[in-house]
């Protein structure tokens, strides 16, 4: 009975904190504002780089919403009020950070896999119209998101009196793709000694399609050492399990006794250690 009233109040918990934002958001968000300076500066720059049309306070107010449905949510499942707000309340902390974090990941590697094909864009422009600013924007009408959001971006600062090279070193280091940081690089440098533009971005494109081919190649030929990586590590576990079926009086001493335990623990850490060196050995950066 206890068990269900301390749920029956975190729900209850859960659905003020709903209203809260639902009803009185703007209420809320007025006194989280107060207080806002430390959440904006660990948040704010996250949400605005990954172009979120939210602000810090109102993801704030979200949060505060995952937290409690989370707690809610652990105590049901797991059935222990006690430990489900626990594992609810790490959840509901981490969760929305976690996410903000993938969301970045997610999109550096989408901003990479965009890189070539705004080259071309860029190439194809710059012969008809001989302004970089222009091929840029045309990029940006041709193709979508999230690469054209950092070329706005970038526009914007080069209409606002900031040299162009200067706004292209701005969204090198906003953006830190690799494919990116790359092109960047190379039309800045291709600008500064007077290159043919054209031919530098079409170079950086087929740059960026002979890195992925020789990613994909390579991913091929270390398949087989990963896989083979995962097999030793695995088989141990899978010879002690053995073992026990066929007889368990001759493994049983492992798992029952402290010098069992001292094997099992040396065993482990020297599997994991192995792995581990297989799979640096066989990683090889393009």
């Amino acid at each position: 009975m206890g068990d269900m009233t301390i749920i029956v109040a975190i729900a209850l918990a859960f659905i003020a904190a709903a209203l809260a934002v639902v009803g009185g958001g703007e209420w809320a968000a007025s006194k989280v504002a107060k207080e806002r300076g430390v959440y904006e500066r660990i948040v704010g720059k996250e949400l605005y780089r990954l172009f979120l049309d939210v602000s810090p306070q109102e993801f704030f107010l979200l949060h505060i919403v995952f937290f409690a449905f989370a707690i809610v949510m652990m105590s049901i499942l797991l059935g222990d009020w006690l430990f489900g707000t626990v594992v609810g309340a790490v959840i509901g902390i981490m969760g929305p950070r976690f996410y903000l974090q993938s969301s970045w990941k997610k999109r550096l590697r989408m901003i990479d896999e965009q890189v070539e094909e705004s080259m071309i864009y860029m190439a194809n422009s710059f012969k008809a119209n001989p302004a970089l600013p222009d091929a840029i924007q045309d990029c940006i009408n041709s193709m979508g998101p999230p690469i054209t959001q950092e070329f706005s971006v970038l526009l914007k600062e080069y209409k606002l009196g900031t040299p162009l090279d200067q706004a292209l070193i701005n969204m090198q280091q906003r953006v830190p793709a690799r494919n990116l940081q790359l092109a960047v690089s190379a039309l800045i440098i291709g600008r500064t000694v007077g290159g043919n533009i054209p031919k530098i971005l079409e170079d950086i494109a087929s740059t960026i399609r002979e890195s992925y081919r020789l990613e994909r190649v390579i991913d091929t030929q270390t398949a087989q050492g990963k896989m083979q990586a995962w097999v030793m590590g695995l088989m141990p576990a899978v010879v002690v399990g053995l073992f026990y079926l066929m007889d368990p009086e001759l493994i049983t001493p492992l798992f029952e006794t402290l010098p069992g335990y001292g094997i099992l623990a040396v065993a482990a850490i020297l599997n994991v250690i192995g792995v581990v060196l297989i799979l640096k050995i066989i990683r090889i950066q393009v």
